[in-house]
């Protein structure tokens, strides 16, 4: 069968491919070769393998140069790809750095408010205490009545958030959150001192109503007995040792509540010089107010300089109503047994009609301490105590100052 099948293909080839002569003339010769069925078929084949071949090859490489074409385009949108996914990358990377060296410089930013906030406000604090520290001692005249202890605090920097602002130095590397909310911490704190310190100057400007003084006047003497001068110093300069910035609100703040409270210190100063207390203690009564009167003697209206006192107890002790220096002691005309203690500010008080006298011309003496006892010597009429409070060499109403007293033991 596979013959029969090759013999009928032969016979095919041979019908188209039948043999062939070709005659070739040259310069009168004849020449010719013959194409033989089996020649022609084999040149065909070749032709058409040859052509496969070609056809194969051109297809193939064609084929692989559009798949190298698109292999590289491919590359080229991955490097790309990648190109822009770096510079992204280092886009956002230079974003971040940015951004935390913002967040960085702004923390040490708050972060140095918030030093010299706490630098400022421990001197505030310590200006506080320095000037706590000049009060005079409380005495038994005017036992629960120191004045700054009852008025207000005496400092007025809660003591918690103070703590917290001293601790919070020692944590530099807090967040800026906690930062920032000891920087509110130090608001409140500064809002409660300024608060003190006004309430404070009130309670002072207070104390001096009740007497019936002006505090320019009571300032002025004092100016004008101590002396005063030197080079001009901003409040800054004289309580912190520098000057602050009073561009800033925290600053400007600070030097306000600074002077506020140098200036009620020299207000408290010249209170606590003031003859406030009573000279006389347990049961006793007053007998004589200040000012007009019928003269014991002759009958007739009189000038009366003082207050007198009487004590149900024979020679009662007799107390200085306030601070000061015993610049008399002895006997004087129409007083007996008597003594005179220089207050400052212009200031002065006589305890007159003394049985006996307990200190000497020159004595410092402390508000409450005992300088003589009730007696009867003089121009009297029978046991008491002659009290006389003296401003610039004029008398004034002693139950000014004693209602002045009672108004610091109360508050």
């Amino acid at each position: 069968m596979i013959s029969g099948v090759f013999q009928k293909a032969w016979d095919i080839a041979e019908q188209w491919f039948p043999n062939r002569q070709i005659y070739h003339r040259s310069e009168g010769q004849v020449r010719y070769f013959e194409l033989s069925t089996t020649m022609q078929v084999g040149a065909l084949a070749s032709v058409v393998v040859l052509t496969g071949w070609l056809c194969f090859t051109t297809i193939t490489v064609a084929f692989h140069g559009y798949q190298l074409s698109q292999q590289t385009a491919a590359m080229d949108r991955i490097r790309y790809e990648s190109s822009r996914m770096v510079s992204e990358a280092m886009a956002n990377e230079a974003a971040t750095q940015a951004m935390f060296e913002s967040q960085v410089e702004e923390f040490r930013s708050t972060a140095n408010e918030f030093q010299s906030r706490h630098e400022t406000l421990s001197q505030l604090i310590q200006l506080v205490e320095e000037i706590d520290g000049d009060e005079y001692d409380p005495s038994p005249a005017l036992e629960g009545g120191r004045l700054l202890m009852a008025a207000t605090p005496a400092d007025p920097t809660p003591r918690r958030a103070r703590d917290e602002l001293l601790l919070s130095i020692s944590h530099p590397n807090a967040p800026e959150d906690r930062v920032s909310s000891l920087i509110e911490q130090q608001d409140v704190v500064l809002a409660e001192a300024e608060d003190a310190a006004e309430a404070r100057l009130e309670n002072l400007r207070a104390v001096l109503r009740l007497t019936g003084l002006r505090l320019d006047d009571v300032l002025a003497e004092n100016a004008e007995n101590e002396g005063s001068g030197g080079p001009f110093l901003p409040i800054a300069s004289s309580a912190f040792g520098t000057e602050l910035d009073m561009e800033d609100a925290f600053s400007a703040r600070v030097a306000r509540i600074a002077t506020r409270l140098i200036e009620a210190r020299e207000i408290e100063t010249a209170v606590m010089s003031l003859p406030l207390g009573v000279p006389i203690r347990g049961a006793y009564r007053e007998t004589s107010g200040y000012g007009a009167r019928m003269d014991p003697f002759t009958g007739r209206p009189a000038y009366h300089s003082g207050r007198d006192f009487v004590s149900a107890e024979y020679r009662t002790p007799i107390y200085a109503g306030g601070p000061g220096r015993v610049i008399y002691a002895g006997w004087r005309s129409g007083y007996g047994r008597a003594v005179e203690i220089d207050h400052g500010y212009g200031f002065m008080t006589r305890y007159g009609h003394l049985s006996s006298i307990d200190v000497r011309r020159g004595d410092t003496v402390r508000i409450g301490q005992q300088i003589g006892r009730m007696g009867s010597t003089g121009r009297s009429t029978a046991t008491h105590l002659h009290y006389e409070v003296w401003n610039n060499r004029q008398t004034l109403d002693p139950d000014r100052f004693l209602r002045a007293g009672q108004y610091v033991q109360q508050n």
